[in-house]
């Protein structure tokens, strides 16, 4: 290398590291990020992306991608810190929640009055359901009259007509026609029980009541402290929910429905934003012209001490500058 680039070499490398501490760094960040905010501001998110590209970006990069057990292992131990912390316990429940906050969402989920009809009759209609309760009672009859409980000895005339019925027991023993007519009247008062029932239940479920009821549940809630509930969870049962949504998900991200679904919403996303300035983007995110540098800034400032420090960004700097001092063309300008 000829001994003129040498020196240029060694005084921008100098240079270059100047800028990037202190007040140099400050006025770099400065400048630099309002010159970007500049270009993206005249340019559509479009310019700068397509839905190919960040739709492909997230397939690869998340749907693809299997979460590692060392990934794994950090959730769980990031949660399981969380249910042991110590703040816990000196935490009300209305410190991280708000009455008001609570009573929208108690109301939104109340206001979901077709749902909780719909799962009513769903559980009431459930013929599996119908037929356990029938099963039951039908047992608890035969078991009843076939035992002659010791209620019939004190009532009148109640000892006779049991005998009478632990005869009619005995016998279903080897009729099945008996067994299976009292069956089929069990089941068929079953079904309008269960009929009645769901009308009830319906009625103890309207909106007005539900309201009231989560009213109550407030004022016994509100000023309990969060480990009353944390204290139940242990780390064992922390890490177990890991792996059931580790699973879910490993199937979920897999399935033709999860792409299908990310096709739509990133096409949506960008018929909806994909017109706009880039700047506009990260203005609706909180990263305007003035919080933008403050949080560059903020994140290089740690990272480029320890860049420098370690001796790391200075090796680079000068190896990519060596490059450019030791060719050719820089010979032969000092040379010509």
């Amino acid at each position: 290398m000829h001994a003129t680039a040498k020196s240029l070499l060694e005084a921008h490398t100098r240079h270059v590291m100047h800028q990037l501490s202190g007040k140099p760094l400050a006025a770099l960040v400065a400048e630099e990020t309002a010159q970007a905010c500049d270009w993206l501001a005249a340019r559509p998110v479009t310019a700068l992306a397509s839905p190919v590209l960040v739709r492909d970006f997230l397939l690869r990069n998340v749907f693809d991608l299997t979460p590692s057990a060392e990934l794994l292992e950090q959730i769980g131990s990031v949660a399981t810190a969380a249910l042991q912390s110590p703040l816990n316990a000196e935490t009300r429940v209305d410190a991280i929640l708000d009455a008001k906050d609570y009573d929208y969402i108690a109301e939104r989920l109340i206001e979901l009055e077709d749902v909780r009809n719909g799962i009513v009759r769903a559980i009431m209609q459930n013929h599996e359901i119908t037929h356990l309760i029938s099963d039951i009672v039908f047992n608890g009859v035969k078991n009843y009259v076939a035992e002659n409980s010791n209620i019939a000895k004190k009532v009148p005339g109640m000892s006779s007509l049991m005998k009478v019925g632990k005869g009619m027991m005995e016998r279903m023993g080897t009729d099945s026609m008996v067994e299976g007519a009292l069956k089929n009247y069990v089941h068929q008062n079953t079904r309008a029980t269960m009929e009645m029932t769901e009308r009830l239940v319906k009625q103890a479920l309207e909106s007005h009541k539900l309201k009231a009821h989560s009213k109550k549940i407030w004022q016994r809630v509100h000023t309990v402290h969060l480990d009353v509930a944390t204290k139940h969870v242990n780390e064992k049962q922390v890490r177990e929910v890991v792996e059931i949504g580790n699973r879910l998900w490993n199937h979920f991200r897999q399935t033709g429905y999860a792409h299908g679904l990310l096709h739509e919403l990133v096409e949506a996303w960008f018929a909806d934003n994909g017109s706009k300035p880039a700047l506009s983007v990260l203005e609706s995110i909180g990263l305007d012209r003035q919080r933008l540098p403050v949080e560059v800034q903020r994140f290089l400032e740690p990272l480029l001490a320890e860049l420098i420090s370690s001796g790391q960004i200075e090796a680079r700097v000068h190896a990519h500058l060596k490059a450019f001092y030791g060719s050719k063309e820089v010979k032969g300008l000092l040379e010509g």
